[in-house]
């Protein structure tokens, strides 16, 4: 048993073998193209004797064949089958000709299989499955099925604000987002990694004046970003009474929501001084601001329907002081998840 390795100024890389074993890891086998949808080594049949090979290149076992021209290659006549035969149409790689060449392979009921030699003998990949009728000896226009395998191209990692032009089918890294193009944008996959809770500190306000609610209240906010979506709970246990003010309750948000939907989550309100509970709704206004909740509304009786007895529902902003007077040991909770600017 001897160990070999390679290339070194003293031991350097001489034969195909050799060679063979460290390219086939360089690149996956298959068609150079970015879309399956393109013409690169595409088989195709006019109900004759031969099927024909676009122009295009592939990389087989470390190694690239090219063909520049639509290439005619020969159908096996199944003139003494009883019943339909499944052929290949395979690039075979054979190191003992020093060759890349386009090979007819005939099956049976089902298509043969690829022969794969780990890099040092043949190794075959697919380019379409033909289907001879019982008794003949041409293959269909119909009777093609595409086979190829596409290399694409390997992953590419970037910044949002040096973004390459995107590739169709290609995967782009930036930070722990990934992305795939389609040959116009990129567009969001997801986020690697498992979506693990974090917590901040909810900043409330009453429009731009900032609220005390009392030493040793508790004030949480709790998060689970995943991608570009995210989870939030806030909850607020007030150790004081603020003063009263006209502007509407806000929150801020972890991060960022979307510029042009409103976000909706539920709202619950517990008082601990003898105003009852209530359930709501915090709504975002990405006209006004993206980084916080913008209203929390209750519902509200409010006026005559017209019937006797009847009243309207309605819904009205929270204050410190209005519809309830917010103030010590009381609870107001809010969860929900919205979608990331």
């Amino acid at each position: 048993m001897a160990i070999t390795s390679y290339p070194f100024s003293s031991s350097p890389l001489v034969t195909e073998v050799q060679y063979a074993l460290t390219a086939s890891r360089w690149g996956k086998d298959g068609v150079h193209t970015d879309d399956l949808s393109s013409t690169a080594l595409k088989v195709t049949a006019n109900g004759t004797s031969s099927v024909s090979i676009a122009a295009g290149s592939a990389f087989v076992n470390g190694a690239t064949f090219e063909n520049d021209a639509a290439y005619s290659l020969s159908v096996t006549s199944n003139s003494g089958g009883s019943s339909a035969r499944k052929d290949l149409v395979v690039l075979r790689y054979d190191a003992s000709s020093d060759s890349i060449a386009p090979v007819y392979k005939t099956g049976g009921t089902s298509a043969p299989g690829l022969t794969n030699s780990s890099g040092t003998g043949v190794v075959e990949i697919p380019l379409a499955e033909c289907t001879v009728a019982a008794g003949a000896s041409v293959v269909a226009s119909g009777a093609v099925a595409d086979r190829r395998w596409g290399v694409g191209r390997p992953i590419a990692y970037g910044t949002p604000g040096a973004r390459r032009p995107s590739r169709r089918g290609q995967l782009l890294v930036e930070g722990n987002d990934i992305y795939l193009g389609d040959g116009a944008v990129w567009n969001y996959v997801g986020t690697a990694g498992s979506p693990t809770w974090g917590t901040y500190t909810p900043v409330w306000t009453a429009g731009s004046t900032p609220i005390n609610w009392g030493s040793g209240s508790q004030n949480i906010g709790r998060y689970k970003r995943d991608g570009k979506t995210c989870h939030v709970t806030i909850q607020l246990i007030p150790k004081g009474n603020p003063a009263g003010y006209d502007d509407p309750l806000q929150v801020n948000l972890p991060f960022a929501c979307h510029n042009t939907v409103r976000q909706l989550f539920a709202v619950a309100f517990t008082s601990s001084n003898s105003e009852g509970s209530a359930l709501g709704t915090a709504t975002t206004y990405p006209t006004e601001s993206t980084t916080k909740i913008a209203r929390i509304r209750f519902p509200v009786s409010s006026g005559s329907s017209g019937v006797p007895g009847a009243e309207v529902v309605n819904t009205v902003n929270m204050l410190t002081n209005e519809p309830f007077n917010v103030r010590t040991d009381d609870v107001l909770t809010i969860s929900g998840t919205y979608e990331l600017a």
